[in-house]
């Protein structure tokens, strides 16, 4: 049984909103500490592109990388090393099987990753459904894939999708792409459906220490087959949750209805660590003064959904201007945030259009969000892409902007930034 005293859960949000009001916004923190001591069996692949464009200094980084991504690794943890090309070559230990992180088994491993060559083409989804094969094997392990690519996927979409309907709930993965030649789009497809995150890492020198971080937070994970489930009264609906801190990540696609009054969205596995999530519901009008539980939020594990946390959303409406125009500082950060991303994805898509005027504008907008949000990362990227007057609020566009530039910022709007609990109801 889990330890329910190991998750702890809070709500930030104004509950006081102007009669007739519709609509009600809260954010959900969830924080999980584990003791320090990680108890669940994990199991990890390692996906390496080896596509004909990962010759030269990109095929020996990676190599680098996938040796210290295994020196990362719990000796009790569970492992595979998995070359993609066309097909997914199972490097090590071979024939479907996974090896434990011992030292004579990550030496064996260190040498078949050192003897890979170079294939063709990318087949992404197979190289997953490869993973999920292997990751089957360990049914009590918390699954995890790190994958490396280069480029775009080659599979026609039909047996793409498909190889990504039957990876569907089995591991999450963290997706890393180098070069220039990738898809942001298809890494954001694999991150959000995968529960995991993307990154660009532009300097080479840099990935080795990447691929070192990512397994070993994920040595770290000790909870699985956690959800959050939403009760609502009668006439209240979730319109929608997203986690919005540590990364941005809409969880419609993990969204199952249990019935007309509860919503289930599966989460990724947890270790000591703490996530953020805005919750929206829609409610019909109610009496001025009298305050409804516009619902019920409940951490929850497993196929019997033993409760870990649990937390009300309130809603009143009132004409009092003092209460119902308070706003929320997390709210408020957080719904800056996700509209940040949506100015920084359509300036991207306005400058691939050739369209200056147009990308300008919302990156500018997208620039002063970032700051009211306290995100300088994601400011500082902004800022390789457009000149930026914080006097005046003027932007233009930098000459000889790079692939890299517009990588690093599509990729890096993804992270946001935690803001400190401010009017928060609690049970």
């Amino acid at each position: 049984m889990t330890d329910a005293t190991a998750f702890t859960l809070t709500v930030d949000q104004n509950k006081f909103v102007p009669p007739g009001t519709a609509e009600m916004a809260a954010v959900l923190s969830v924080e999980c500490q584990t003791g320090g001591t990680a108890a669940a069996e994990v199991a990890e692949v390692i996906v390496i592109d080896r596509s004909p464009s990962m010759g030269g200094p990109k095929l020996e980084e990676a190599k680098r990388a996938a040796k210290a991504a295994v020196e990362a690794l719990r000796e009790d943890a569970h492992f595979a090393i998995v070359a993609g090309g066309h097909d997914a070559s199972q490097l090590y230990p071979g024939n479907g099987r996974l090896a434990t992180a011992i030292p004579k088994h990550r030496r064996a491993a260190a040498l078949a990753i050192d003897r890979m060559q170079l294939g063709n083409l990318t087949y992404t989804g197979v190289w997953l459904r490869c993973a999920a094969d292997l990751l089957a094997t360990r049914p009590g392990a918390i699954g995890h894939v790190l994958l490396l690519t280069d480029g775009m996927v080659n599979q026609d979409a039909h047996s793409y999708g498909a190889d990504l309907d039957y990876c569907e709930g089995r591991f999450a993965c963290d997706a890393v792409g180098i070069g220039v030649d990738w898809d942001p789009d298809q890494l954001k497809q694999i991150a959000d459906r995968f529960h995991g995150t993307r990154a660009f890492i532009e300097d080479l020198a840099d990935l080795t220490d990447h691929f070192t971080e990512v397994c070993g937070k994920a040595m770290g994970r000790a909870y699985g087959e956690v959800a959050i489930l939403v009760k609502t009264p009668a006439d209240v609906s979730v319109a929608s949750l997203r986690q919005v801190y540590p990364t941005l990540q809409d969880l419609g696609g993990h969204r199952r209805d249990l019935d007309g009054r509860s919503a289930l969205f599966s989460l990724a596995a947890w270790g000591t660590e703490t996530r953020e999530y805005m919750l929206e519901v829609a409610a019909p009008a109610w009496r001025v003064g009298e305050e409804i539980r516009a619902a019920q939020v409940l951490v929850v594990q497993g196929a019997g959904s033993e409760v870990l946390a649990r937390a009300n959303v309130l809603m009143c409406w009132t004409d009092d201007p003092v209460l119902n125009t308070e706003v929320n500082a997390k709210v408020a950060v957080h719904t800056g945030q996700v509209r940040l991303a949506e100015h920084v994805r359509t300036g991207l898509a306005a400058l691939r259009a050739g369209d200056p005027p147009t990308a300008t504008r919302h990156l500018a907008t997208a620039r002063t969000l970032a700051e009211e949000a306290g995100n300088r990362a994601t400011a500082r990227l902004i800022e390789r892409i457009i000149d930026f007057d914080p006097g005046t609020g003027t932007a233009r566009l930098k000459q000889g902007v790079t692939e890299a530039d517009r990588l690093q910022l599509d990729v890096g709007t993804d992270v946001t930034v935690r803001t400190p609990t401010s009017r928060t109801e609690r049970t």
